[in-house]
């Protein structure tokens, strides 16, 4: 896949919705396209149109601005970091910091985004909302409430907010942690425990390995340091940096959870080559 177009594809994101122009955005997707933001509060799909739901209740509204810090393609993904500021109707202002990963396709001879996932933790940045905006922040939060009742219904209202009590939360920042300091002391019975049965690391993406195979190659002379973490779903995700082989490698990584066991399912290390 051409990178100059898959990034020219991303880049218009940011852009149309400064812009605010909705139908470039939506035909920036494919037609099965799914965004899922955050991550763990259900999916958004073209083909239904809740996608376009989406944009009228978080994109439209507001006024949107983008600070990338790090852009990594691997493949026919692209992962961002960013921090998103944006500034709501009544002039209430939030920031949130989180990882993207957009997934591309060819469709009808074009590029077209598949699937954009958002990690960042919708409860933390609820609270912060209200905190620095004082009772402008508390309007703000009740007038989205509202405002997500009549464009996205209840029933995806609640799937939305859901996110705030479910998934790995704190559990899965102290899971991620844990697997660095394994990874560091070579302490392969503890790196064990923490993963699922199957489970599996790409180190770096696209290279799938079982993740008992790991210590046998890629983790032999690997120091890492991770920071940033954060939770959304099943999901923690956290930005990193590794030293192997004298080589030093500096990206985004994102862990998977079991719902049922708890354990990490799939870690995947996003870098520049």
């Amino acid at each position: 896949m051409d990178k100059g177009k898959l990034i020219e594809l991303v880049e218009k994101s940011p852009e149309l919705v400064g812009k605010h122009d909705r139908e470039g955005w939506l035909s920036l997707f494919s037609s099965s396209a799914v965004v899922e933001d955050p991550v763990g509060a259900g999916m958004n799909r073209k083909g239904e149109d809740s996608l376009g739901r989406f944009y009228d209740m978080f994109i439209g509204p507001n006024k949107i601005k983008f600070t990338v810090h790090q852009d990594i393609i691997m493949g026919n993904e692209m992962v961002r970091e960013v921090s998103i500021h944006t500034t709501l109707s009544n002039g209430a202002i939030t920031e949130v910091h989180c990882y993207l990963i957009y997934r591309v396709v060819e469709e009808s001879s074009e590029l077209k985004i598949e699937s954009l996932r958002a990690h960042w933790d919708l409860g933390r940045n609820s609270i912060i909302l209200m905190r620095n905006n004082g009772f402008k922040g508390i309007v703000a939060s009740i007038a989205q409430f509202g405002a997500m009742i009549k464009i996205l219904r209840l029933k995806r209202v609640i799937e939305y907010l859901g996110v705030m009590y479910k998934g790995i939360q704190k559990k899965g920042i102290k899971a991620v942690n844990a697997f660095t300091v394994a990874v560091n002391a070579k302490d392969e019975a503890t790196f064990t425990r923490l993963f699922d049965a199957g489970a599996t690391i790409e180190f770096p993406a696209g290279n799938k390995i079982p993740a008992g195979d790991f210590f046998k190659g890629a983790s032999k002379d690997l120091s890492l340091e991770v920071s940033g973490l954060r939770s959304g779903g099943w999901y923690t995700s956290c930005v990193f940096d590794a030293k192997a082989g004298g080589v030093n490698h500096h990206g985004v990584a994102f862990f998977q959870f079991n719902p049922k066991t708890k354990k990490i399912a799939s870690a995947r290390f996003f870098w520049n080559d």
